[in-house]
């Protein structure tokens, strides 16, 4: 078998465990390879147990044994090509936990062997994730130190592509878990191209074979693209406006825009070709001038003349440098990290792996892998040619019962003629930086020049308005191929996105934010998606509620969670436009839509290349604005059938409602396609059910995927089987997931956050971090917790074991990323989650953050009183007032409330009543007065009162309040009655309109998530002063502003405070070597620093007396230039200082280099210059101001 692979998969390097070899093996290990020119090394069995063995072609690599230890081998290779050199380290691990700890040290051990490219792989006989053994709900402790090791060690662990586990166990695969893998350094990685890990066959083994490979991109076509970094040129502007307006075309406006675009397209390719070329290459001839004036530097000082060259090129590198982030930025994809703070190798390897991901080099159709590129291409091409092909001639009418109309006036709006404030408004709506379609423009583009294109814009806004129709090359569209797992080797397994044109997005979203005004009225609440005030975390709730009341009614049911088939793909667009018809849409607004969804012309973008050319018959465009919101009116046909069939009982629903109260049946919900269905296990109901999803599919066009939808038995149901095959699909189990929720878990469970923690550890795994400055690690954080932890967090109450694990990895990602001492946390992880104004970094508090996003559940709950949670709530836990529901007292179990629930107290005690009619306030229990209760504030006096229950509005009248009393009041109590009735006058008597609750920590009275937050995180905190502004505020790049922030901390690892971390070393100065680096002296003291601060002075004319610390240094020379007429130059100052001095401090310590005092001088002024360029403040400075101050 092993001979096989070799020579089928043609590896140049084999690791085997658990060989069980203890004697001298060279003849077998000859006669395995098969070939001549092998070599090897080995760690020899102890019995039968262990032995690694380590094989790879002489001819390929010079290969040699570097260490052998006890449960790893470790090999150095060295190409005979190009003489490139790396390291591998085979592992077996044992199966007990205790000894494995061992095997964690002796790999770090390894590790600190050797520097560079590394490949870790083997048997480790434990598993990362859960989801990596079948039936694995529990994420244990031995499992998070696996994946500390392997953050630790900085290694990119890929995805496995063919299969999910690589060793099974037993005849029917009882046992089966992925405990084998093969992990590699960044510097691996990147010295080889379309890197994967994939498994091989399992054969004679209860292990399957798993390669990593390599190889290299095919070429394909490019297309135009709009670069970001265009914007960023000098005179932009002004050359786009000469091009337009030298451009004359005749015909229609829109063909006039259509003819400008392409020939602007021609220009713009010119253009940059021809004016900057190739940006690293640029960037590098620059780089070597400056090399050559550092050269002349270190014989001579540089001449006035020489200082001005040098800081012009210097100046031209950071713009060539800048232009390349944002165009690597532009292809990554990755938006939330700010250009601007040199992260230009992390978006390469972002856009590296997305290539490799999306790359399609194999494909299986029919059970037939198909490698050939034209095979893979044809393939492709005929597939979507036939999936966006009408397979019927014919489809039935649809009769919509009780189906809802928007009015004339409504009619109206949506075909209203578009005007000028409308369409910028649609632009600016429009993510600039999203991938262009065909035409190759971004938003950005039409946003920046708008003045310019706005005159053809608009002229072909207003032809389509009245032609009903506009150029149909507006309407070509790209669709990219995303898999939706890793190793997709099938179509199915492929989503299809649309890139479309960007002037039919921009006239695609008009429509849309159109469209959007009367969709409440003509969606019923059972769908939840894409609709104001409607959320995906509706459904979660209801769901759970409804599957924990059916369970505690313990009578037998069942759910179907339905998979519809490629569901935007096979939209019918006779049945779609009947719906909308039958909805009151007139005819103009009809053919606008008719047109913008049949005129598309499709191109498949394979492996980045445009192929094909095709119509289409049916369908809808995902990656078109308009695209969600058709798609959810034909679903209500779904809808409309289920509610008759419910409203005829022909199906009967879940009931929520308690004991007493009147039924409320929930037989249905949706969020887009995603649909669930509860009614009672008998055989009538899926009967009906089973002919209501068989009329759908016959007039929409959407099929029910029986293979991947599951019918869920509900407490004990007989003959499921037989339910299950009326219906279709198969038998699930609860848990489940449902719209990346969990549904039918223990509410409280830390099981249910595996999923989380899984992907929190991929996006933050540490080896990004360095390629990231800290204040891209830092953006990366909050975009990871933004994404990943908040959705599940707006349900489901966090854990404190989880809180700790997600706490833990962000602060390693955080302060980890640094070559020099790794692992020191430089500032306590509590001050480092205060919000910047309180002296952190703004980090989220995950256990405040997740009270404050349940707590607005609370704030919604007597505002939707018509909404379908609320119904749901109110009828299950009954209210008691008209803001709250009673207290939850039984189990948690599968229901989510009484986790909100708890919170009403927090919540409640940060909100005021705004007192209107006063019918739904309590005189005596509710705080409408503004200081508490009366309840609280007269307690004696509520004792003696009879209305105990009363409202505002009961007890009030135009002449004053109607108390009644149990008793005479007695001469005791008059002093008491009297102060209670003062307090009472504070009241202006009552108003038209309904009683609210205000949000007291918000300016408008409206609560917000942020604002809770912001409210939560300032308890109880007391910080010392901290100028916070002036390290946020001012506009130099974030990485500087978190180094910034360090400094006035007193937190930067000077040899001060590496010897308070338990370093011995002689803590003295680099520049002075007089006295001890402490943050202070280096920062503001050493006489070197102080000609940098004297250099600024000097050029303003000031004297400044400087402080002690520098917190009160960045202060001070704030309140210095607070009159000064630049002050944004001026406040930049520190950060320069530090950063320059810093820099020269690092080279010093670390690379042994020392610049003389009028190169720093120079670096300094060439920053503080280049930061007040336009790059980052609208007040540039050019080096001759200042240059005399040298």
């Amino acid at each position: 078998m092993i001979n096989s692979v070799i020579q089928e998969w043609r590896a140049d390097v084999i690791c085997l465990q658990e060989t069980k070899l203890e004697g001298n093996s060279g003849e077998e290990i000859k006669q395995v390879w098969g070939k001549r020119g092998v070599k090897y090394g080995e760690l020899k069995a102890s019995g039968t147990r262990g032995g690694i063995l380590m094989m790879w072609d002489n001819n390929v690599w010079e290969g040699e044994v570097v260490e052998i230890g006890s449960y790893t081998l470790t090999c150095s290779f060295k190409s005979r090509v190009n003489g490139f050199t790396w390291h591998m380290t085979g592992v077996y691990a044992p199966t007990c936990n205790l000894e494995r700890q061992e095997v964690w040290w002796e790999i770090g051990a390894v590790r600190s062997l050797f520097t560079g490219p590394w490949v870790l792989g083997g048997d480790f006989n434990i598993v990362r994730y859960a989801s990596e053994k079948r039936n694995c709900s529990r994420t244990s402790v031995y499992m998070n130190d696996f994946s500390d090791v392997i953050e630790d060690m900085e290694l990119i662990d890929p995805p496995l592509e063919g299969g999910n586990y690589t060793w099974a166990r037993g005849s029917n695969l009882e046992a089966v878990s992925r405990i084998d893998r093969i992990m590699y350094s960044s510097e691996w990685g990147e010295s080889f191209g379309n890197v994967k890990q994939e498994l091989l066959p399992r054969v004679c083994s209860d292990h399957a074979p798993i390669a990593l490979k390599s190889g290299c991109w095919s070429h394909t076509k490019s297309y135009f693209k709009f670069e970001g970094w265009w914007l960023e040129t000098e005179g932009f502007y002004e050359r786009i406006k000469d091009w337009w307006t030298s451009f004359e075309f005749e015909g229609r406006p829109d063909f006039i825009l259509a003819s400008k675009l392409k020939a602007m397209k021609t220009k713009l390719k010119d253009w940059s070709v021809n004016t900057y070329g190739n940006l690293e290459k640029r960037k590098k001839e620059m780089l070597n001038r400056v090399h050559e004036f550092d050269n002349i530097q270190q014989s001579r000082p540089l001449t006035e003349e020489e200082t001005l060259q040098k800081a012009s090129v210097v100046k031209e590198f950071e713009e060539y440098a800048k232009k390349e982030e944002i165009a690597w930025r532009q292809r990554s994809r990755t938006l939330w990290i700010k250009q601007g703070d040199k992260n230009t190798k992390f978006f390469q390897r972002m856009a590296n792996a997305h290539k490799r991901f999306n790359h399609i080099d194999k494909l299986v159709v029919d059970d037939q892998e198909l490698v050939d590129p034209i095979d893979i291409k044809t393939e492709i091409i005929s597939f979507y040619r036939k999936l966006y092909k009408e397979n019927e001639n014919w489809r039935p009418s649809f009769n919509m019962n009780q189906c809802p109309s928007i009015s004339f006036e409504e009619q109206q709006e949506l075909q209203k003629p578009f005007e000028e404030e409308e369409v910028l408004l649609g632009l600016k709506a429009c993510a600039v930086d999203k991938a262009p379609g065909p035409d190759g423009y971004t938003m950005g583009f039409f946003v920046n020049c708008w003045e310019i294109v706005k005159g053809d814009l608009m002229s072909t806004m207003q032809n389509f308005h009245s032609q009903e129709f506009f150029e149909k090359s507006f309407n070509a569209t790209y669709i990219a191929l995303i898999p939706k797992k890793s190793g997709a080797k099938e179509l199915r397994d492929f989503r299809p996105i649309s890139l479309i044109g960007s002037v039919y997005k921009l006239i695609a979203k008009i429509l849309t934010e159109r469209l959007k005004k009367v969709m409440h009225k003509l969606v019923d609440t059972q769908q939840m998606a894409f609709l104001r005030g409607r959320q995906i975390t509706d459904a979660i709730l209801i769901a759970n509620e409804c599957l924990d009341s059916r369970v505690k009614e313990k009578s037998p049911g069942v759910m179907c969670k339905l998979d519809i088939e490629k569901a935007y793909d096979h939209v019918s667009w006779s049945f779609l436009l009947e719906i909308m018809q039958r909805m009151g849409f007139e005819l103009k607004w009809i053919r606008w839509i008719k047109f913008c969804i049949s005129t598309v012309k499709f191109s498949i973008l394979i492996n980045g290349s445009p192929e094909g050319f095709f119509s289409s018959d049916r369908g809808l465009r995902q990656g078109d604005p308009l695209s969600p919101f058709l798609f959810i009116i034909v679903m209500e046909g779904l809808n409309n059938m289920l509610k008759t069939a419910h409203t005829k009982g022909w199906i009967r629903g879940f009931n929520v409602a308690n004991e007493g109260n009147l039924r409320l049946e929930v037989t249905h919900l949706q969020y887009a396609d995603d649909t669930l269905i509860f009614c009672d296990a008998e055989e009538s109901q899926l009967k009906i059910l089973r002919v209501i999803l068989i009329l759908f599919e016959a007039t929409s066009g959407l099929h029910i995927n029986w293979r991947k939808s599951l019918i869920f038995p509900i407490n004990e149901v007989n003959r499921m089987q037989h339910l299950t095959e009326i219906l279709g699909g198969e038998i699930g189990k609860l848990p489940t997931v449902y719209l990346g929720m969990p549904l039918g878990a223990k509410s409280k469970s830390n099981e249910i956050w595996n999923g989380v923690l899984e992907r929190c550890e991929r996006r933050l795994s540490r080896w990004k971090a360095q390629y990231l400055s800290r204040g891209g690690r830092l953006t990366l954080i909050n975009s990871v917790l933004n994404v990943l932890p908040t959705y599940l967090m707006s349900v489901f109450p966090l854990p404190s074991k989880v809180e700790e694990r997600i706490d833990a990895l962000r602060r390693n990602f955080l302060w980890n990323g640094e070559k020099e001492y790794k692992g020191f946390h430089l500032v306590k992880w509590k001050t480092v989650i205060l919000s910047k104004k309180q002296g952190g970094l703004g980090i989220r508090n995950l256990k405040k953050q997740n009270k404050s996003l349940m707590m607005k559940w609370l704030w919604r709950f007597p505002k939707e009183e018509q909404a379908l949670w609320v119904r749901v709530i109110q009828a299950k836990y009954e209210k008691i007032d008209h803001w709250k529901t009673k207290v939850v007292t039984f189990a948690y179990g599968i229901s989510l409330w009484r986790s909100i629930r708890n919170l009403w107290h927090c919540f409640f005690q940060r909100t005021r009543f705004n007192i209107n009619n006063g019918r739904k306030i309590l005189f005596w229990d509710d705080n409408w007065l503004g200081n508490g209760s009366l309840k609280q504030l007269f307690p004696d006096i509520y004792l003696l009162n009879q209305e105990h229950e009363a409202t505002v509005q009961e007890v009030w009248s135009i002449h004053g309040w109607n108390l009644t009393y149990r008793r005479m009041i007695q001469d005791w109590e008059v002093d008491r009655l009297a102060e209670f009735y003062g307090t009472l006058d504070h009241f202006g008597g009552l108003k038209e309109g309904e009683d609210t609750l205000t949000w007291i920590h918000h300016s408008k009275g409206i609560f917000t998530v942020s604002s809770a937050y912001k409210n939560l995180n300032q308890m109880g905190t007391q910080l010392r002063f901290l100028p916070w502004k002036l390290i946020w505020k001012v506009k130099i790049p974030y990485k500087v502003a978190v180094f910034t922030w360090l400094v006035v901390k007193e937190a930067v690892l000077t040899q001060e405070n590496l010897m308070k971390r338990g370093i011995h070393m002689c803590p003295r100065c680099f520049f002075c070597e007089l006295q001890a680096e402490t943050i202070n002296h280096l920062f503001l003291h050493c006489k070197v620093v102080r000609q940098l601060w004297h250099l600024f002075t000097s050029f303003r004319g000031i004297s400044w007396t400087m402080p002690q610390r520098a917190n009160q240094a960045i202060e001070s020379w704030n309140t210095e230039g607070s009159d000064s007429t630049d002050q944004s130059r001026w406040r930049i100052v520190p950060a320069v200082i530090w950063w320059t001095i810093w820099k020269e401090r690092n080279m010093r310590c670390f690379e042994s280099i020392s610049s003389p005092l009028h190169r720093i001088k120079t670096n300094c002024i060439i920053t503080f210059c280049y930061w007040c360029s336009l790059e980052y403040v609208d007040d540039p400075i050019v080096v001759i101001d200042i240059l005399g101050s040298l």
